[in-house]
């Protein structure tokens, strides 16, 4: 089976130490952390929390709202280099984030100005051992990015000497999706999964794998057979997530993830 990790957002409400232990009973043992709860509660602390709860930190995540050509964005550059130093203290393979908004630019002048601030932070996490990656998103998040579409933030990463981070949830119907994958399989860090019922129209509103529409058993299998071995990701958050409850949640998307990875 493909090794799994849990990601943060389900759990963004919890302190931290309650958040480790709640992996800890689900069983969880490689997980996301946000970076701005990290750094709320410092590393050394983290690192030694994590280490008592039996948890491996793969990825440090965070999520950049500003648009590429102002000063706020190259504040979250900032916040991007500490993370990355954080990471490798932390021993986790990648930090990834949005791109940011491109505001009132064309679609290539933003990625312009984007690589040109991320590319500095990509080979810097390099030298550390650490992958920057970028996660793309739907349109109706415009405000965390401007790449709705994996070939697009692929084409951005590339630019910027960035990997990837691939949110199925947000690409699952995307024309030559498994073409595009392929094409781009190095940059590849960490695939998200959750699942999305047809008919939603509020977001975030995500559900476990299984309880909605997206056919992941088959999207699971092609990513596989393309040969991608790295960690498959349960991204949960959103209203349902918060009626069933976090633990509950996750607790049954490792469940669909084991049963439909064998």
């Amino acid at each position: 089976m493909q090794a799994t990790s849990v990601n943060p957002m389900a759990a963004l409400a919890m302190p931290l130490p309650d958040e480790f232990t709640m992996y800890q009973r689900i069983g969880a043992t490689s997980i996301g952390l946000y970076y701005p709860k990290g750094s709320q509660l410092g590393w050394t602390a983290v690192i030694a929390l994590a280490a008592d709860r039996g948890l491996r930190v793969e990825y440090l995540c965070l999520g950049i709202m500003s648009i590429v050509d102002s000063e706020a964005y190259r504040a979250d550059v900032d916040g991007l280099i500490d993370a990355v130093r954080a990471a490798a203290d932390l021993g986790a393979h990648t930090v990834y984030c949005t791109s940011g908004r491109s505001g009132r630019l064309p679609w290539r002048v933003a990625a312009q100005y984007a690589a040109n601030l991320l590319g500095p932070v990509a080979q810097r996490a390099n030298e550390l051992g650490v992958t920057l990656a970028l996660e793309n998103t739907m349109s109706i998040r415009s405000d965390l990015g401007f790449t709705h579409s994996l070939r697009d933030t692929a084409e951005l990463a590339r630019l910027a000497g960035a990997g990837l981070c691939v949110d199925l949830y947000c690409c699952w119907q995307e024309a030559d999706l498994v073409e595009t994958l392929r094409a781009n399989l190095d940059l590849v860090r960490l695939v998200q999964v959750s699942d999305f019922k047809v008919g939603t129209m509020t977001m975030p509103n995500r559900w476990p794998p299984g309880d909605g529409d997206i056919p992941l058993d088959r999207l699971l299998a092609e990513v596989r057979e393309l040969g991608y071995r790295g960690l498959i990701d349960l991204e949960l958050l959103g209203p349902a997530i918060d009626a069933e409850g976090p633990e509950a949640a996750l607790r049954r998307g490792l469940r669909w993830l084991a049963e439909h990875q064998g």
